[in-house]
């Protein structure tokens, strides 16, 4: 999962990712709402499980892979409802860049802190060439 994402922005960027998720999310979860053709329930289901994983940033890259698919499915079901280009722009955004440092992404994926040397423990004592 590590090779999905490039890095997880914190600070102001990691907030701006926090804002993007949850708008998208929204207009993701209405979105498909208004959809009254064949199908609905499935589009709707499928959108809004997309955007719970979006506004949480669990599985973010797929999560916004599979938010476009919807979208584009309810375009081509629901004629009425339309496609919003800016809503397609910003899921790739969030694909390409990943939820950003406030996620379970990044929690479970996220930054390490590495430690080199000698564990703690018998191992530390100076052996007989030292």
């Amino acid at each position: 999962m590590q090779r999905l994402f490039s890095t997880f922005p914190n600070r102001g960027a990691g907030l701006a990712l926090v804002i993007l998720r949850f708008s998208v999310a929204v207009a993701l979860a209405s979105s498909a709402r208004l959809c009254t053709g064949p199908g609905e329930e499935i589009l709707v289901a499928l959108s809004s499980i997309a955007a719970v994983l979006i506004v949480v940033g669990w599985f973010t890259p797929l999560a916004a892979g599979s938010a476009i698919v919807t979208t584009l499915s309810t375009f081509w079901f629901c004629r009425e409802a339309g496609v919003d280009g800016l809503m397609i722009a910003m899921l790739v955004a969030i694909g390409l860049l990943g939820a950003g440092a406030y996620s379970v992404d990044a929690r479970l994926y996220g930054r390490r802190k590495l430690v080199v040397g000698r564990p703690p423990g018998k191992g530390n004592q100076q052996d007989e060439w030292g």
